[in-house]
Protein backbone atom coordinates (compact mmCIF):
# COMPACT_ATOMS: atom_id res chain seq x y z
CA UNK A 1 0.00 0.00 0.00
CA UNK A 2 1.19 3.50 -0.79
CA UNK A 3 1.01 4.72 2.80
CA UNK A 4 3.21 1.86 3.93
CA UNK A 5 5.73 2.91 1.29
CA UNK A 6 5.80 6.40 2.78
CA UNK A 7 6.21 5.08 6.30
CA UNK A 8 8.96 2.75 5.18
CA UNK A 9 10.79 5.59 3.42
CA UNK A 10 10.45 7.87 6.47
CA UNK A 11 11.90 5.14 8.70
CA UNK A 12 14.82 4.65 6.28
CA UNK A 13 15.56 8.40 6.25
CA UNK A 14 15.44 8.53 10.07
CA UNK A 15 17.85 5.58 10.26
CA UNK A 16 20.28 7.36 7.92
CA UNK A 17 19.99 10.51 10.01
CA UNK A 18 20.79 8.54 13.19
CA UNK A 19 24.13 7.46 11.68
CA UNK A 20 25.31 11.05 11.20
CA UNK A 21 27.73 12.00 13.99
CA UNK A 22 26.58 14.75 16.31
CA UNK A 23 30.08 15.45 17.56
CA UNK A 24 33.59 15.09 16.17
CA UNK A 25 36.73 15.14 18.33
CA UNK A 26 40.31 14.77 17.16
CA UNK A 27 43.60 14.25 18.95
CA UNK A 28 46.88 12.36 18.86
CA UNK A 29 48.55 9.95 21.23
CA UNK A 30 52.12 8.65 21.44
CA UNK A 31 53.72 5.70 23.16
CA UNK A 32 56.61 7.09 25.21
CA UNK A 33 58.17 3.68 25.90
CA UNK A 34 57.80 0.95 23.28
CA UNK A 35 56.21 -2.15 24.76
CA UNK A 36 54.20 -0.16 27.30
CA UNK A 37 50.57 0.10 26.22
CA UNK A 38 48.86 3.49 26.42
CA UNK A 39 45.14 4.18 26.66
CA UNK A 40 44.03 6.06 23.55
CA UNK A 41 42.26 8.59 25.78
CA UNK A 42 42.12 8.51 29.57
CA UNK A 43 38.85 10.43 29.56
CA UNK A 44 35.59 8.58 29.00
CA UNK A 45 34.77 9.51 25.39
CA UNK A 46 31.43 8.13 24.12
CA UNK A 47 31.70 7.22 20.46
CA UNK A 48 30.09 5.47 17.53
CA UNK A 49 33.27 5.08 15.54
CA UNK A 50 36.96 5.90 15.99
CA UNK A 51 39.20 6.58 12.99
CA UNK A 52 42.87 5.91 13.78
CA UNK A 53 45.94 6.57 11.64
CA UNK A 54 49.54 5.68 12.40
CA UNK A 55 51.51 8.92 12.15
CA UNK A 56 53.43 9.42 8.91
CA UNK A 57 56.74 9.94 10.70
CA UNK A 58 56.56 6.65 12.67
CA UNK A 59 59.49 4.30 12.19
CA UNK A 60 57.95 1.23 13.83
CA UNK A 61 54.69 -0.68 14.01
CA UNK A 62 51.68 0.53 15.99
CA UNK A 63 49.10 -1.89 17.37
CA UNK A 64 45.56 -1.03 18.44
CA UNK A 65 43.53 -3.24 20.74
CA UNK A 66 42.24 -3.58 24.27
CA UNK A 67 44.21 -3.87 27.51
CA UNK A 68 46.16 -6.86 26.15
CA UNK A 69 47.60 -5.07 23.08
CA UNK A 70 51.27 -5.83 22.27
CA UNK A 71 53.20 -4.41 19.29
CA UNK A 72 56.38 -6.51 19.65
CA UNK A 73 56.87 -8.85 16.72
CA UNK A 74 56.55 -12.49 17.71
CA UNK A 75 54.07 -11.75 20.51
CA UNK A 76 51.93 -9.18 18.68
CA UNK A 77 48.31 -8.76 19.80
CA UNK A 78 45.81 -6.33 18.35
CA UNK A 79 45.60 -4.74 14.92
CA UNK A 80 48.99 -3.68 13.51
CA UNK A 81 49.25 -0.40 11.62
CA UNK A 82 52.32 0.54 9.63
CA UNK A 83 53.38 4.14 8.96
CA UNK A 84 50.47 6.11 7.47
CA UNK A 85 47.99 3.21 7.59
CA UNK A 86 44.55 3.78 9.08
CA UNK A 87 41.53 1.89 10.32
CA UNK A 88 38.00 2.49 11.59
CA UNK A 89 36.72 0.84 14.76
CA UNK A 90 33.07 0.89 15.79
CA UNK A 91 33.04 1.13 19.57
CA UNK A 92 30.87 2.82 22.20
CA UNK A 93 33.74 4.54 24.04
CA UNK A 94 37.16 5.48 22.68
CA UNK A 95 38.71 5.06 26.14
CA UNK A 96 38.36 1.28 25.71
CA UNK A 97 41.11 1.35 23.06
CA UNK A 98 44.83 1.00 23.77
CA UNK A 99 47.90 1.42 21.58
CA UNK A 100 51.44 0.08 21.71
CA UNK A 101 54.44 0.55 19.42
CA UNK A 102 57.71 -1.10 18.57
CA UNK A 103 59.59 2.23 18.70
CA UNK A 104 59.69 4.85 21.47
CA UNK A 105 57.73 8.00 20.59
CA UNK A 106 55.69 6.56 17.69
CA UNK A 107 52.02 7.46 17.76
CA UNK A 108 48.63 7.80 16.16
CA UNK A 109 46.23 10.56 15.21
CA UNK A 110 42.57 9.82 15.77
CA UNK A 111 39.08 11.15 15.23
CA UNK A 112 36.13 10.18 17.44
CA UNK A 113 32.65 10.31 15.89
CA UNK A 114 29.78 10.30 18.38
Amino acid sequence: EYQNGIFYEAARIMKLKDNIPLKIEDNRRTVTTAGTKVQLTTTSTPSRKVLIRAETDNTGIMCIGDTTVVAAEGSQRGLPLFTGESTEIEIDNASKLYIDSTVNGDGVSYVVLS
